[in-house]
């Protein structure tokens, strides 16, 4: 055994590599296309704000409800086979973005169609990569695995801005398409994993866990302001499909290398300290990004911003893999349902308020449950 261990020194983790691989080349693909998807729908089609953020609270209800059929999915069939279905699933979204302009499509359709092929996607991925990494290196191997992920969205953005405003959206739609078939290929070199799972109310809300939930909705309020409120106001200010992939990039190269750098020395101090250290800068970030009306604003708010990310995603997501014990598809499960209720609720005050600033304003709030994990 000792023998075993010291030989293996030498050897990369094939699986997690494989992870590496599979992750990178599928943020990739989705970068090309989500940043702009809001702005399709608002600007390109015309639909209405409030139409638009309907549009995301029919994919986070989707999600949330979907998430427990995908981890029955992943424990009968595999969590390899639940990532696969995911990508058919992502590619019918693209075609239907693809044909909405010409046909009458409604939105909840496609919503539906995009929420359930990410609650396949990340239901396989979170069990995949919480076996394969190693606990007293997890923040070194989640920082890796996110680095590598956000690295690879940087280029993204900005070649999907310089396709879309040369070329349209048809060829961006059909190269990720491509690229999401090949990010599931890489799974399938290493060996299949079954997740353990029984589908009840009971097992996915546990009281005690009250302020992990809080957490996790925080998290959904972030992804959905982050992913579809910030682009929709950074267009406003900037008004350009390539400024806006520019300014994706500039977050993703800092963020990326923060991540690695974090996550490799995270696992030699106490990352709940961390975070809790770095909550406070995120919070302002944020409130920085909703009061940003010039070009040298939103700069230096994205600057700023990557910087507090890359340091705060670091510590929080190693922590979230920490914590799924026992039942870890369970914890998983109510993790993305709860995130869900987060990505509701801060659409729901956009729409009230109207107001996209606002919605900023509400997740820098939010984001201070992170006291409280």
């Amino acid at each position: 055994m000792h023998n075993h261990h010291f030989w293996w020194r030498f050897f990369p983790k094939k699986e997690l590599t494989q992870v590496y691989l599979s992750a990178a080349t599928r943020y990739f693909a989705v970068s090309l296309v989500s940043l702009f998807v809001p702005i399709y729908f608002y600007k390109e089609l015309g639909y209405s704000l409030n139409q638009t953020l309907f549009f995301f609270i029919v994919y986070a209800l989707a999600l949330a409800l979907t998430t427990p059929f995908a981890a029955k999915f992943s424990a009968r069939y595999g969590c390899r086979y639940s990532i696969l279905i995911s990508v058919p699933l992502y590619i019918f979204f693209l075609l239907l973005l693809y044909l909405l302009p010409m046909m009458r499509i409604p939105l909840s359709v496609i919503a539906i169609l995009l929420g359930s092929s990410l609650a396949f996607y990340w239901m396989g991925m979170h069990i995949i990569f919480r076996k394969a990494s190693d606990k007293k290196h997890r923040g070194e191997e989640f920082g890796k695995r996110e680095s590598i992920s956000v690295l690879s969205t940087m280029v993204g953005p900005l070649l999907g801005g310089f396709l879309i405003s040369v070329m349209g959206f048809k060829p961006v739609f059909i190269l990720a398409g491509i690229l999401l078939f090949v990010s599931a290929f890489f799974l399938f070199l290493g060996k299949e994993e079954h997740a353990r799972f029984n589908l009840s109310l009971r097992s996915l809300f546990v009281w005690k866990h009250w302020k992990d939930y809080l957490f996790f909705i925080s998290r959904g309020t972030r992804v959905i302001i982050d992913g579809v409120v910030w682009p929709l106001l950074l267009f406003v200010v900037l008004d350009n499909y390539l400024s806006l992939g520019i300014i994706g990039s500039i977050l993703a190269g800092i963020s990326a290398f923060l991540l690695w750098i974090v996550g490799k020395y995270s696992d030699h101090f106490d990352r709940r300290k961390l975070l809790h250290c770095i909550t406070g800068f995120e919070t302002v970030s944020w409130i920085m990004r909703a009061f940003s009306i010039t070009i040298v604003q939103v700069f230096g708010a994205t600057l700023f911003g990557s910087v507090t990310y890359g340091i705060y995603e670091s510590a929080a997501g190693t922590l979230e893999y920490d914590k799924a014990k026992g039942d870890k598809t369970a914890y998983f499960v109510s993790r993305e349902i709860f995130i869900c209720v987060g990505r509701v609720l801060g659409l729901l005050f956009v729409i009230v308020t109207g107001s996209l600033a606002g919605g900023l304003i509400f997740h820098s709030f939010a984001n201070l449950a992170a006291f409280l994990f």
